[in-house]
């Protein structure tokens, strides 16, 4: 009588019973003395316990490499991450561009202007097409307009009444700065105002992120380093005793003793330090000691 075939379900589970059976099947490995034929050294393996190591091994290596590449300076030649001293390099390099491309204009607009004169293509002077008076003026053309008059009469009813008229002196005059012109640092919304009571001795300007902050006046650096509440700090001191602080920087781009000009950029907007929510910028403005409401003499709109 012929025997029963197995189905392919049992021949399937044959077949993954004699694979479980290879892989936990021992095999033992001997060093033994070529001269001697001494045993040294055995152990025994199995394909699974092959397997699991080769996995083991490829784990600890993939964890090393990446350690090797997150916490070394490794991980700066590949493509795609970068750290605050290339980014502070390609600003640096974009404002250089920027100045030669505008000295280009000026240098071409020169030599045009000469190329110009050399042949002769210059165009004629508005002065010289201008017509000569035939008539001289009298005294009734010398009189004040109607518009005039009402305007001036105007000026005089609205001065009538000033304090500054009556010799009291402003509040620039009263801080000797009544000669100064503020640059704004900072074009942006203003969401905290001076509040020396509170203790917050400056404003907050809000803007988005990788803005320049600009000096307020010329001055010289004094300070530029990084603190754990107000994160990377410039202060700039001015003449007339005057000092400008500038935090929550996400990089510097002066160092102390640097001389700068107003308008000149001396860091990048950002969000260091803990008492910081977001992208913005904690301006200050110090007069002998004295902090005083930048938002008197400075529009930040």
């Amino acid at each position: 009588m012929a025997e029963a075939q197995p189905s392919a379900s049992q021949r399937r589970k044959l077949r993954r019973r004699r694979l479980i059976r290879k892989l936990r099947s021992k095999y033992r490995a001997v060093l033994i003395n070529e001269s001697t034929y001494e045993e040294r050294f055995s152990f025994r393996l199995s394909r699974m316990n092959v397997i699991l190591l080769a996995v083991v091994l490829f784990i600890l290596n993939a964890l090393f490499v990446a350690a090797v590449i997150v916490y070394t300076p490794l991980k700066e030649y590949i493509p795609g991450y970068t750290d605050q001293r290339v980014k502070m390099n390609a600003y640096r390099a974009t404002l250089t561009a920027d100045s030669l491309e505008q000295l280009m204009a000026v240098r071409d607009a020169y030599i045009d202007n000469l190329k110009n004169v050399l042949s002769g293509n210059m165009p004629a002077d508005s002065i010289t097409l201008t017509v000569p008076t035939v008539k001289a003026p009298s005294s009734a053309d010398l009189q004040p307009s109607r518009a005039d008059s009402l305007m001036r009469r105007k000026i005089r009813a609205e001065e009538a009444y000033s304090v500054h008229a009556a010799g009291t002196p402003t509040s620039l005059e009263r801080l000797g700065l009544s000669g100064l012109l503020f640059f704004p640092p900072l074009r942006g919304v203003v969401t905290s105002t001076f509040d020396a009571g509170q203790g917050h001795y400056g404003i907050d300007v809000v803007t988005k992120a990788d803005e320049a902050v600009k000096a307020c006046l010329d001055g010289t650096v004094i300070l530029a380093s990084w603190t754990s509440d107000a994160g990377y700090v410039i202060q700039v001191q001015h003449r007339l005793d005057l000092v400008s602080i500038y935090k929550h920087n996400a990089v510097l781009l002066k160092k102390p003793g640097e001389k700068v000009k107003a308008g000149e950029a001396i860091a990048i907007v950002g969000n260091s330090g803990e008492q910081t929510t977001g992208p913005h910028l904690h301006f200050e403005l110090w007069s002998s000691g004295t902090p005083i409401d930048p938002q008197m003499y400075i529009s930040f709109q």
